[in-house]
Order: C-alpha cells, then sequence, then structure tokens
C-alpha cells in the first residue's frame, strides 16, 4: 500500500513522457515534410488522406504538396466518425467543399497568432454556399487566456453547437502548419436555416409574412441582429402594422458590411434607411440601441448574425438614445443607449441644478429681508401708540 501512490507518479510520469515524445515526433516531422506528405503518413488522419486522394480534390492535394503557403486544420479519423457524414457516398462537390473550407490558403497561421481572436478566409468559395463581398468563407477562431484554441464559435449547422477544438496545434511543415482537429467543421447555412435550427421561429415568421426573408438570404454581405422569440412576444409588437413591421425588420440588419468585431461607440446605419444602430460594450458584453447581444458571431453563408434580447428601436435624431415608447409605436423600451442625448442630459441636469439653487438662494435672501423690513416697520408703528396711551393716563 505504501508503494501504491508512487507506482501512480510513475504512471502519469511515463504517460507525460510518451505524450510529449509523440508531439516532438510529430513536429520533427512536420519540419521536414510537406502538409500532403505529412497527413498519408500519419495513422490518425487516414480518412483526411483517403478523402485528399479523391478525383474532385486533385488540386487540393496539389496545393497541399506545393512550396505555396497553407494553414490547414485536420480533423481526426474519429472526427470524421462522429460527424456521420457518409464520406463514402457522399456528393464529390460536397466532400470537396467540406474539405476546402478546413484550408486557410497564402498564410500560415501559427497559436501564437490567435490571441484573442482571428476572421480568416478559406478556400471554400462555391457561389452555391458563398454570398460575401470578399470571396471565400470564413473561420472564426478564438483562443482562450488558457490558450484553448476552438473554430466558429459553437456555429448552428444542423450537427452540433459545440465549438470545434484544436487538439494538437503548429505542426510546421514545409509549406505551411497543420492544426489536428476534434471535429470536422461544417459550412455555414443561409440565414433561415439557421435561425430555424436555433429555435428562432417568430423571426422567420415575421420577416417572411413581410417578403424580406429571401432578400435577407440572398443579399451579399449582410450583419443581422435576431431578436428572441420572447422578444417578439412582448405586447404588441405582433399587432403593429405591415408597414411598421417592414422598417422594423430593415432596422435589424446592415447590408453589403459584414461586421465580425463590434467596438464600442460604433454607429453604422442600418438598411432601414436614415436610422442607425449604435454599438456599447461594457465588460465584454454587447448591446444594439435597446438589445443585449446574447450569442455572437453566427456565421452564415452571406454574413453573420447575432442574437439579441429584444426588438431594437430606432434612436432620435442625436444618435444617442432610442425613441420614446408611446401608445402608436407598439414598442417596449426598456433600455436606454447611452449617446449624445445622455451627455446632454447629465450636463443639463448639472447647469439646472446650478442654476435652480442660484434662484432659490436669491430668492430666500429677498424674502428674509422683506421679513425684516416688515417686522421693523411694526414696531416702529407699535411704539409711539403705546407711549400715547400712558400719556392719557
Amino acid at each position: 500500500m505504501y508503494f501504491f501512490p508512487w507506482v501512480q507518479f510513475i504512471q502519469k510520469f511515463l504517460l507525460l513522457v510518451i505524450i510529449f515524445s509523440n508531439n516532438y515526433i510529430s513536429n520533427a516531422l512536420g519540419q521536414t515534410v510537406t502538409i500532403a506528405r505529412y497527413i498519408q503518413t500519419t495513422d490518425n488522419l487516414s480518412t483526411l488522406s483517403q478523402i485528399l486522394s479523391y478525383p474532385g480534390l486533385a488540386d487540393l492535394f496539389t496545393l497541399l504538396n506545393s512550396t505555396v503557403a497553407v494553414t490547414l486544420f485536420a480533423p481526426t479519423n474519429e472526427a470524421f466518425l462522429s460527424s456521420g457524414i457518409d464520406l463514402t457516398n457522399a456528393n464529390g462537390a460536397f466532400v470537396s467543399n467540406l474539405i476546402r473550407y478546413h484550408a486557410v490558403p497564402d498564410r500560415e497561421i501559427l497559436s501564437k497568432d490567435l490571441m484573442p481572436s482571428l476572421v480568416v478566409n478559406t478556400l471554400l468559395n462555391d457561389s452555391s454556399l458563398v454570398h460575401l463581398p470578399n470571396g471565400g468563407q470564413v473561420l472564426y477562431l478564438m483562443k482562450s487566456i488558457q490558450g484553448d484554441i476552438t473554430i466558429n464559435n459553437g456555429n448552428s449547422n444542423g450537427n452540433s453547437n459545440l465549438p470545434v477544438k484544436i487538439i494538437q496545434m503548429d505542426i510546421v511543415c514545409t509549406n505551411g502548419v497543420i492544426h489536428i482537429i476534434d471535429s470536422v467543421i461544417l459550412p455555414p447555412l443561409s440565414l433561415f436555416d439557421t435561425a430555424n435550427n436555433l429555435g428562432l421561429t417568430q423571426f422567420i415568421n415575421i420577416s417572411t409574412n413581410a417578403n424580406l426573408l429571401s432578400n435577407f438570404n440572398t443579399t451579399i454581405g449582410m450583419t443581422i441582429f435576431v431578436p428572441t422569440n420572447d422578444a417578439f412576444n412582448r405586447p404588441n409588437i405582433l399587432s403593429i402594422g405591415s408597414t411598421e413591421k417592414i422598417s422594423l425588420l430593415k432596422l435589424h440588419a446592415i447590408i453589403g458590411t459584414v461586421i465580425y468585431e463590434i467596438k464600442d461607440g460604433m454607429d453604422i446605419e442600418s438598411s432601414d434607411t436614415g436610422k442607425k444602430l449604435h454599438f456599447t460594450v461594457k465588460n465584454d458584453t454587447i448591446y444594439v440601441n435597446n438589445g443585449k447581444v446574447e450569442k455572437s458571431d453566427i456565421l452564415l453563408q452571406n454574413g453573420v448574425m447575432y442574437v439579441i434580447d429584444d426588438v431594437l428601436l430606432p434612436l432620435d435624431g442625436s444618435g444617442g438614445n432610442v425613441v420614446s415608447n408611446n401608445s402608436t409605436n407598439g414598442f417596449d423600451n426598456g433600455y436606454n443607449v447611452q449617446g449624445t442625448s445622455d451627455k446632454k442630459l447629465i450636463v443639463g441636469t448639472v447647469l439646472g441644478g446650478i442654476c435652480g439653487g442660484i434662484v432659490i438662494s436669491l430668492f430666500s435672501c429677498m424674502l428674509y429681508k422683506w421679513y425684516r423690513a416688515q417686522k421693523n416697520s411694526k414696531s416702529v408703528t407699535t411704539s409711539p401708540t403705546s407711549i400715547n396711551i400712558n400719556n392719557k393716563r
């Protein structure tokens, strides 16, 4: 029994040595071969090696075997198996696009380049799957403080909402770098399919009835803020008129611009002409007008989606606060965005308080002087009368 803890210690030590040795050997091998050759000679990447031998991926294999820089996110055999994708009978174009989505051309991305996040273009540029202004579909890479790297932030793609994780990073080859990942990265879906997978049915129904969903689906480049079902179910939202409803939904979209990183203080015009969206970032929480972002950077075929907790209200003319609630617009205004109007309100309140204090002080002084004058006058009037009475006696 006394030796048992030492046995456990030795077992753990040997396990660490084995892991370290495997990583060292893998990295040493990578430094002497191309990405394609490394995949061919690595046991837990045999499925990927087989896929790269398909005729439809001959050009990608050639690229991975050339001198051109590439970053490849390589799924393990287990990753392909757990994905449920039937690779043997899958459509050739589907498999080709799937693997191209794992490759970043013309750059070598190391783990040290990912603090805290990075958006990169991939080789996936099939026009039936990608509607972005800059061509290839993107990957959203994020590195935690602990050094863990995840991909695509748990996007809803019909398979899993869990983010893809890098389990072995920085295998540097002669023509780039390989990061081994624990899942297959599925390409983003359309706005309709993504919203449907996330259960955002009210947005789908309202935007469909307003004849806007098809435009949102096909526009080239878009950032859209989709309220939750609870947000749409608040009093009077569903009962507003069709014209107001179209304007309301347009306020939630930015057309032609894909915003993967929101910064505090940004003001951007929405697709509802003349109406802007104001962004506030507090303690890593993002607010847009009166809405709080609950889920960010959900990639789409044509842009990015953010899920918010409220139906957005337009800003007032100053570009600061959202418009106030009234009986005709049907909006529930529960949050004011900090902006120009708030600053004016604060300054006005301070100046008003100072002026009010001065007025009150002057009025008090005048009242006191009037009171003293009245008292002195009464004293003078009363004194002679008293003397006259005494004289008569």
